[in-house]
């Protein structure tokens, strides 16, 4: 059974913590908090992150966050993993994998060759004129019924927990859910891939985790635990921007009309001559503010530079910086050059 309806959930939840595990709503409320994406009740139930993070061969717990937490904070972790806590005699995992809220089915890789995500599932949920997407990767299996177009409950299982990976091992002691909370880029995310020349085919789509970018999924629930946000529409517009970038272009990127929430003001009917975007820490491009004043601004199609930035944070940050600063020079990162020259489609950037 695919779907899980109010009437189950409501026979299922007792206490807070159980309403926050498997995701049920009272009447009333303004929004559905979000169903947590296993069986493992241990975040509901305010244990610590030993009870349900799965780190790497490390064993730090760290290395199963997000963020700039693996080879010594030098390489960036796109998501959160998460251990099973059921086994087949043989220990596989078993455990079910859900939809974390209401949604529609927007891939599915089922080949695990095909990925370093091996099977994976993404979904589509919207909120407050925002558009984003929940990502489940490494699965063993996915649910008969689970293809593109399908709608999903919160709740709904989407396949079996596993280590499904491609270019890599993941041995069966560190079997998980890699789990992202991410926005897509762009839809014409094929053509700048053809144009890198990677050597190998694009078997995703837009779907690729390349034009995928995200926040990260534990802090989104914990703030929904803590009743700081409603929604993942309010808890993208509370991230603090560290860096506000200038891009000169007259382009209306497909990011902005799929996220007309981010804009600080309209364009409509004016002759826009560029955007300063707002970046988060690492690099989601959260503020969106067109400019029409031509006179003042001096640049071509395509040009990009600097506004402002946060010293400290680019100081302290050793990956995915949005802006880097070497003998008192600050430069765009290569990660947001790539970010940018898929929002608008430049083939390079001078």
């Amino acid at each position: 059974m695919v779907y899980f309806g109010s009437k189950m959930c409501a026979m299922r939840c007792f206490g807070v913590g159980a309403w926050l595990a498997c995701g049920c709503w009272i009447q009333g409320f303004a929004s559905q908090l979000p169903h947590w994406p296993t069986p493992n009740a241990a975040f509901a139930e305010g244990r610590p992150l030993s009870a349900f993070i799965q780190p790497t061969a490390s064993g730090l717990i760290q290395s199963g966050l997000f963020g700039c937490v693996r080879n010594g904070g030098a390489r960036f972790h796109e998501g959160i993993d998460l251990f099973p806590i059921r086994h087949d005699p043989r220990g596989e995992a078993l455990d079910a994998i859900y939809s974390i809220l209401p949604g529609r089915v927007v891939h599915v890789s089922a080949t695990a060759e095909h990925s370093s995500y091996g099977r994976y599932v993404v979904v589509a949920h919207q909120q407050a004129s925002l558009q984003f997407y929940s990502l489940y990767a490494h699965l063993a299996s996915i649910h008969s019924a689970i293809r593109p177009g399908v709608s999903v409950s919160a709740g709904s299982v989407l396949g079996v927990m596993g280590r499904s990976a491609a270019g890599y091992r993941i041995p069966q002691s560190r079997a998980h859910l890699h789990f992202e909370l991410v926005l897509k880029l762009s839809d014409q995310f094929q053509a700048w891939y053809d144009r890198q020349k990677f050597g190998s085919r694009n078997r995703h789509g837009i779907w690729n985790g390349m034009n995928l970018i995200g926040v990260d999924p534990l802090k989104f629930f914990q703030q929904c635990q803590r009743g700081h946000t409603h929604d993942f529409s309010s808890y993208l517009q509370q991230k603090k921007i560290v860096a506000r970038i200038r891009v000169h272009s007259r382009q209306i990127p497909n990011f902005v009309r799929d996220h007309p929430v981010l804009l600080t003001a309209s364009y409509q009917g004016r002759r826009l001559h560029a955007w300063d975007i707002g970046f988060t820490q690492y690099g989601v491009p959260i503020e969106w503010t067109p400019r029409f004043e031509a006179a003042s601004l001096s640049g071509h199609e395509g040009d990009v530079s600097v506004i402002a930035y946060s010293s400290s944070t680019v100081g302290n940050q050793a990956c995915r910086r949005v802006v880097e600063v070497k003998d008192n020079r600050v430069r765009i990162s290569s990660d947001t050059l790539r970010t940018l020259q898929l929002l608008f489609g430049f083939r390079s950037i001078p």
